[in-house]
């Protein structure tokens, strides 16, 4: 008995990069701002350097404030206070890192999940997800399979039902910090919401970004061996659904096109974005979303404007489709 109770369950995260997801931005008075949570996984000491993962700013530590005085080292699990030597802006729901070591930081997880509610998963319906301490809304673009828990053997469902798992790509309203769950799985899981009802539909464990984050979808019709002049002659980019590789989001890449560039759409390309499915134009600068813009507005298309470190881009998608490819009454353009 004294076996299994003195038995190391989890294995020790010490050595991990530094984690400290912020649960309260602690600030008394005008003389002190610390930052409050309880640690993920690594060690801290005073003078050490931290990032903050959505910004990439960094500062040292200050001092580590807990009831019983201040402390010299703390180690994943406990919950401490810290403050920084310099003023930079972090907030509730911000991930205080190791600067070598940042987290992955990306609105388009793959995840496996865990559905547990009677009704059934609604892909494209918007959900909150809850991080650590951050709550954020987003939708499952995509169901990549079901796996049967009798056999492992994995099924193509086009949704999840109670009890059953699968692996999810999911679309988040703005960039979370995460690691897989295999690294860290303080950090690496989430539960996801009903707006509506609260209710915790289902429980989720990061695999990793999804491919559109690090891959490029390629389109007949593109070169970008040659950059084209500014001022030349209109670039005219074929969209079919016959350049489009895989289902839920693809990514048209226009980092590397120069020049005025338009769209030639054919009647597959719009039927592809019917189904439900969603691409995201990566652009090289504002001056290429004038043609996105022209794409969406003349054929009754939705969009949704994104800008992070890494540049602009726009999600493009048909509103208010069902399954069976039947639209809603809901048909306009928008963000």
């Amino acid at each position: 008995m004294n076996y299994l109770e003195t038995f190391q369950v989890e294995g020790d995260n010490r050595a991990q990069p530094f984690r400290m997801p912020v649960q309260w931005v602690n600030r008394p008075n005008l003389d002190f701002r610390g930052f409050c949570g309880t640690i993920a996984a690594g060690t801290i000491r005073p003078g050490d350097e931290l990032r903050v993962a959505s910004s990439g700013r960094t500062s040292r530590v200050d001092r580590i404030v807990t009831l019983d005085g201040d402390l010299l080292e703390a180690v994943s699990g406990q919950a401490v206070t810290l403050t920084l030597a310099d003023e930079i802006d972090v907030s509730r729901g911000d991930m205080l890192t190791a600067p070598e070591s940042p987290p992955i930081h990306a609105r388009h997880p793959e995840a496996h999940l865990v559905w547990m509610h009677d009704k059934p998963l609604q892909p494209g319906q918007i959900y909150l997800i809850k991080t650590a301490t951050a709550v954020t809304p987003g939708r499952v673009t995509a169901v990549q399979y079901a796996v049967d828990v009798n056999t492992l053997e994995q099924k193509q469902l086009p949704t999840l039902g109670l009890n059953e798992i699968g692996v999810v790509r999911m679309e988040l309203d703005r960039p979370i910090s995460f690691d897989t769950y295999r690294q860290n799985r303080n950090t690496g899981c989430f539960i996801m919401i009903d707006r509506f009802t609260n209710a915790t539909v289902a429980a989720g464990m990061v695999i990793t970004a999804a491919p559109l984050e690090t891959q490029k979808t390629q389109f007949s019709g593109m070169n970008t061996d040659q950059p084209e002049e500014v001022g030349g002659p209109s670039r005219r980019i074929s969209l079919s659904e016959a350049s489009i590789s895989g289902t839920g989001v693809s990514v048209f890449d226009l980092t590397g096109e120069w020049g005025h560039i338009e769209f030639d759409v054919s009647i597959s390309f719009l039927d592809y974005l019917g189904k439900g499915n969603r691409i995201l134009f990566r652009l090289r600068d504002l001056g290429q979303l004038e043609a996105v813009a022209q794409l969406a507005y003349e054929h009754t298309l939705s969009f949704e404007f994104d800008r992070t470190a890494k540049g602009v881009s726009i999600l493009i998608f048909k509103r208010g489709t069902q399954p069976g490819n039947r639209p809603s009454a809901d048909d306009g353009t928008g963000i």
